[in-house]
């Protein structure tokens, strides 16, 4: 399979199987999406996060409501996701720079994201591909799961610094590019899962190498 058949296969996948009901899925507000990438970090898993995230996005709706706030208040918000300290102080610190250097907004460039506290490539990437709709790349560890079985045979850790994250960005260069990247993480993380991945319905398994490969062995 090509390319660009493959990226073709992982949109029309996600658009019937993804998990396009996450609350930070329906919306193109950046500062929502900017919050819910920072909540998933260092999070295993979605259900802990949705909780958390609904009453935090009641309570602090914007970057000013979000200044407004102490940290303990924060703090409070944010207990149950674990390092709940250095989050509440970084979410804080974060809620002063847009309000004070951006007028509380997200601002849409990768140089200004990037020196927002606590956002890494990652993050900057999601934001600006969810939000602003720019063809940004977004690597996690199931993407980087997904792309070195396919293409390679194996998965690749940390996938943005090799030969995966080269393949990831080349995939993103099309007009579905939120669908295409949240179409990779939701494959890595409901079918091509870290054991016992589910290949019978994997929409790639006839590009795989390693599926293929694992047939061949057996």
């Amino acid at each position: 399979m090509e390319q660009s058949t493959i990226s073709s296969a992982i949109i029309e996948w996600y658009k019937v199987n993804g998990r396009k009901t996450l609350p930070w899925r329906n919306t193109r507000d950046p500062y929502a999406i900017l919050i819910a990438e920072l909540m998933l970090q260092k999070t295993h898993a979605v259900q802990q996060v949705l909780p958390v995230y609904k009453n935090f996005m009641d309570k602090f709706p914007n970057p000013s409501a979000l200044s407004k706030a102490s940290i303990d208040e924060i703090r409070q918000v944010i207990r149950s996701l674990g390092l709940h300290n250095t989050r509440s102080k970084r979410l804080k610190e974060l809620s002063g720079v847009l309000i004070n250097q951006f007028k509380g907004e997200v601002p849409r460039e990768s140089v200004d994201l990037l020196n927002l506290p606590g956002v890494g490539g990652y993050v900057a990437n999601a934001v600006e591909c969810i939000a602003f709709d720019q063809a940004k790349e977004m690597v996690d560890a199931n993407v980087g799961r997904v792309l070195g079985r396919v293409f390679f045979g194996k998965e690749e850790y940390p996938p943005s610094h090799n030969r995966t994250g080269k393949i990831a960005k080349e995939l993103s260069q099309v007009s579905e590019c939120k669908e295409l990247n949240l179409g990779i993480i939701d494959l890595g993380a409901m079918v091509c899962t870290p054991k016992k991945p589910k290949c019978n319905i994997c929409p790639l398994k006839q590009a795989c190498l390693f599926y293929n490969n694992s047939l061949r062995v057996s």
